[in-house]
């Protein structure tokens, strides 16, 4: 009995050590550039260890972005517990966003959507998390920062375009992280914000840029 114990910790612990090992590949290099075999060399197990854990590479790939969002989840809901306003939160998610996508091969945004299952998972993500996103808006709108007359439903689509924007046209290949922060999130940003928003993104984004 205590030999299945030993044997289902160490198999739940590789199932975690698996998706860091491979996530960080995937980021470092792009997605299709990392093969199952790495990820066996890198955790120095066999390919076949592997293969009886995860599937295949999409079912390593799809475990690993499950597991990061949930973690960001967590950070940005501790951070907004401690008492800081919808902007802050905002903007400690670009934050996060913009120290990933300068550690992030650009090959592996490009590559993500190429994985049907991973594409509907983030599809279905953004739709689950709507009325919580909602939410969130009409906090800020309490809260005297944001704008009450904005339609809240439709800034999701605008922000997704802005993202498929600068990845169709290839920009983090022509300007630097910060460049596109301001001049893309926080213009637009500043567009939902009251005077006293305004005011307050200001004094938050200068620290952070």
């Amino acid at each position: 009995m205590q030999e299945i114990k030993e044997t289902n910790s160490y198999r739940l612990a590789l199932k975690d050590k698996i998706l860091d090992a491979a996530m960080n590949a995937f980021m470092k290099y792009g997605i299709r550039a990392v093969k199952m075999d790495d990820i066996a060399q890198q955790l120095t197990i066999s390919k076949r260890t592997l293969y009886e854990i995860y599937e295949d590479k999409e079912e390593v790939l799809y475990c690993s972005i499950i597991k990061y969002d949930r973690l960001r989840l967590e950070r940005l809901t501790k951070y907004a517990e401690e008492g800081h306003h919808v902007i802050d939160v905002i903007l400690e998610a670009y934050r996060i966003k913009m120290n990933e996508v300068r550690m992030v091969n650009p090959a592996f945004y490009e590559d993500i959507l190429k994985y049907p299952k991973v594409e509907t998972y983030i599809k279905e993500s953004r739709v689950k998390s709507r009325d919580k996103f909602l939410a969130f808006m009409q906090l800020g709108v309490e809260q005297g920062l944001l704008r009450k007359e904005v339609d809240y439903d439709m800034v999701p689509h605008m922000f997704d375009a802005i993202g498929k924007y600068i990845m169709d046209n290839h920009l983090l290949q022509r300007y630097t992280v910060e460049q596109l922060f301001t001049n893309f999130f926080l213009v637009s940003l500043r567009g939902l914000c009251t005077k006293q928003g305004v005011k307050v993104l200001d004094e938050v984004a200068a620290k952070i840029q």
